[in-house]
């Protein structure tokens, strides 16, 4: 890795790329969001079309107490992977078992879960922070893409190459269910199997981009790419496309603002998130109006 970054750097000072390249820890933060939008832009009209916007906002608030539990039994602050995918898991498996056996609506199930895990995770914190600084841990909170290691991008690829071939080899099984589980039952899809893999594949997901966006900021770049997504495109594919184009842009305007002004990467990356949604929703609005003109 210390060859690529030499060789960008050398670039950059040719006046080839922007200045900021000459820096490896810019480089690694366009690295990890060139592997990101595919990532969670590929997951995000799913998580959309499945209604799971509130299981993504429960998986962040789970990732902190999980982060506290693996710092609790020891694992460094800087890579508390195991806590944090381990509760991650069990909660998420956790809320889909009991969401398939009650009656009770499958966002009350989740505020239910959400509450029990944050009420943990704050008992946690207090032994948490007798062992590490409180800023710390708001790191993880609210993440830094400038902060990434080679380590991180080494998990983030791997598990990207694993999270989008699976999705890639049960897309239409998954998009079936999400829009109509009766047709997709009658097609021969197993509802509960496909329910379960696209709960790990997006805990995965999301678990491997805390670091980088922050578990509470995750839940943005795991919705809104599918929302901006929305409201310019026409097919499935335009779907897809524009939902990790949107995710691609933000990351990368995200990282140009927090050098530019020093802000926190997982606020810029999320600002510019909602920018982009917002510009989409004018531009929908207009070709709407147009259209209505015309006829």
């Amino acid at each position: 890795m210390s060859a690529l970054y030499a060789w960008i750097a050398e670039l950059a000072q040719r006046g080839l790329l922007p200045a900021q390249f000459q820096y490896p820890f810019i480089t690694r933060g366009v690295l990890a969001v060139l592997i990101l939008a595919p990532l969670l832009g590929g997951l995000s009209h799913i998580v959309v079309a499945r209604r799971l916007a509130f299981f993504s906002t429960a998986l962040g608030q789970a990732a902190l107490t999980g982060l506290t539990i693996g710092l609790v039994l020891g694992e460094p602050i800087g890579s508390a992977y195991g806590g944090i995918f381990g509760f991650c898991m069990l909660s998420a498996l956790g809320m889909i078992y009991v969401k398939r056996r009650s009656r009770l609506p499958p966002d009350t199930l989740i505020g239910v879960f959400m509450a029990l895990t944050l009420g943990l995770g704050i008992c946690l914190l207090v032994a948490a922070t007798r062992r590490f600084n409180i800023h710390q841990i708001e790191a993880v909170m609210f993440g830094s893409l400038l902060t990434v290691t080679d380590l991180d991008l080494l998990l983030l690829l791997v598990v990207a190459i694993i999270v989008l071939g699976a999705l890639a080899w049960s897309y239409n099984r998954l998009l079936q269910d999400s829009l109509s589980p009766s047709l997709a039952r009658v097609a021969g899809v197993d509802n509960a199997k496909i329910e379960y893999l696209f709960v790990i594949l997006l805990t995965a997901a999301i678990v491997v981009s805390l670091k980088i966006i922050g578990a509470l900021l995750v839940e943005a770049l795991v919705v809104v790419p599918a929302a901006t997504a929305r409201n310019i495109s026409r097919t499935t594919r335009g779907y897809f496309a524009f939902s990790v184009l949107a995710a691609l842009v933000a990351g990368l305007g995200g990282i140009s603002i927090s050098s530019a002004w020093s802000v926190p990467t997982g606020g810029a990356v999320v600002l510019a998130l909602a920018a982009l949604f917002f510009v989409t929703f004018a531009l929908g609005a207009l070709r709407s109006s147009g259209g209505e003109s015309a006829r």
